[in-house]
């Protein structure tokens, strides 16, 4: 399955065009979480989502556990795994941080988001992976960064301001207009740039890193 951006800052979808038999309700869970919250993902509200029967749910799942751990397991593979690998292949630190902001504010489903991180404050097992997403995040751009400015406790109080400004994005109410968060993801790559250009740092390119890729 692969990403599909949607208009007018919808949350982005996730198309089936590899015919996992699943996709449809992955995709109408990710709806579920961003229109009506966690409380009401339930299988019911599911299955009248999907427009298939409970029967033809447990076709493709064991029961709702199983479902929720798969869903989960494909947020973290989609959302997180997947946009780390791709950042990792751009050439310098500046192309990573710009695939990354572009990711951030584009790609995350920033509703559905928000109510797994409410999901995970009842839910040990949603913690754990929260945290790991966070973690996975927090790391591809801290490298980033570094790779920038070389200088590891600077990496990563930049990548954690970054953090803290997506999660805080995602759980403000209003229309989270993603060009708003980019704008300000934006800023803060251009401060590291600035920093990175200091006379004091060496006024080196930014552009070639610091020995990585």
């Amino acid at each position: 399955m692969s990403l599909v951006l949607q208009p007018d800052h919808q949350e982005p979808a996730v198309s089936s065009s590899t015919h996992d038999p699943r996709g449809p309700y992955f995709e109408s869970a990710f709806d579920i979480l961003a229109t009506e919250g966690y409380g009401n993902l339930k299988l019911a509200v599911l299955c009248e989502r999907v427009g298939v029967t409970t029967g033809a749910f447990y076709h493709n799942f064991l029961n709702w556990r199983d479902f929720t751990r798969q869903f989960l397991a494909h947020w973290h593979q989609e959302r997180t795994a997947q946009l780390a690998e791709l950042a990792r292949f751009e050439s310098g630190p500046l192309d990573r941080l710009e695939f990354l902001v572009s990711a951030a504010s584009r790609l995350l489903p920033h509703r559905a988001e928000a109510a797994i991180r409410v999901w995970s404050s009842i839910d040990p097992a949603v913690a754990a992976l929260q945290e790991s997403v966070d973690r996975e995040r927090l790391a591809v751009v801290q490298e980033a960064f570094l790779d920038l400015l070389g200088d590891e406790a600077e990496a990563e109080r930049f990548a954690q301001l970054g953090l803290f400004l997506l999660v805080g994005f995602e759980q403000s109410g209003g229309s989270r207009d993603p060009e708003t968060l980019a704008w300000s993801l934006h800023l803060i790559k251009q401060v590291a740039v600035d920093r990175a250009m200091s006379p004091l740092k060496g006024a080196r390119s930014p552009d070639s890193g610091h020995g990585r890729r």
